[in-house]
């Protein structure tokens, strides 16, 4: 089995120990640690190119592509951050940026992911729940999550103990999932941006071109998957009222 663990600290502290830890504590799997401080990823310009006409027209050159190509090449992903002021360090923020077109163009349906924050006792929640939704919007499967807390002194054996529990359990969460195969159930959170980004897709296939081209031959979602008529109902309904604020 093939881990890649993403981190983005910009330094050797808490998030990097705990992500080494884990792989020794696992020599059996290929878990490969990336940090985002040691890769050439360059700030996003906000240009807007990926999202109209596509990823291979980002003026950036730099190793974005190399990163999609390893986590398309393992099983499973770790994406790890400290939090910083609320939030997700600047380094794990731009990656997102980097990625952003796949928000509306999801691609990883078949990847398996948890989501690891280290903090000083606040603000690990709020950036969790940011990673979830960005995350599912790339399209991976979020299996697990967990929020390590520590000291902003020295912090205690028996709180660096209960952290390493807490790692173990969503790991194992993880690996357990990746065995198993099984995708989340499509929720209401997806299946409306989903269809709204393919009606507006639609409008003008000229400026969204590359959205154009990924959704015109799909059908309720990415992937074959069981949506009920309620769900599918109300989804239109919603999407419907979103674009009749722009008619």
């Amino acid at each position: 089995m093939k881990i890649l663990a993403i981190s983005g600290s910009p330094r050797d502290g808490n998030t990097n120990s705990v992500l080494k830890a884990l792989k020794e504590d696992y020599p059996n799997i290929d878990l490969k640690l990336l940090k985002l401080k040691e890769v050439d990823l360059q700030m996003c310009r906000g240009c807007y190119l990926c999202f109209r006409q596509g990823e291979d027209k980002c003026p950036l050159h730099d190793d974005r592509d190399k990163i999609i190509s390893e986590i398309l090449e393992a099983d499973g992903v770790i994406i790890a951050s400290p939090v910083y002021c609320i939030q997700v360090s600047a380094l794990m923020k731009n990656f997102f940026d980097r990625l952003g077109f796949y928000s509306h163009r999801p691609r990883f349906y078949d990847k398996f992911a948890m989501i690891m924050n280290t903090c000083h006792g606040y603000g690990g929640e709020d950036a969790a729940e940011y990673m979830d939704k960005i995350l599912s919007s790339f399209g991976f499967n979020n299996v697990s999550s967990v929020v390590l807390e520590y000291l902003p002194g020295k912090t205690p054996e028996e709180m660096k103990m209960e952290n390493r529990k807490k790692t173990t359990e969503a790991f194992e969460t993880l690996l357990a999932r990746i065995e198993r195969g099984e995708r989340n159930t499509p929720s209401l959170g997806l299946l409306v941006p989903f269809k709204l980004f393919k009606e507006v897709s639609q409008l003008d296939k000229d400026v969204m071109k590359a959205d154009y081209e990924y959704y015109k031959n799909k059908g309720d979602f990415s992937y074959d998957a069981k949506i009920g008529f309620l769900k599918k109902a109300l989804v239109k309904k919603v999407v419907k009222k979103i674009l009749s604020k722009y008619a």
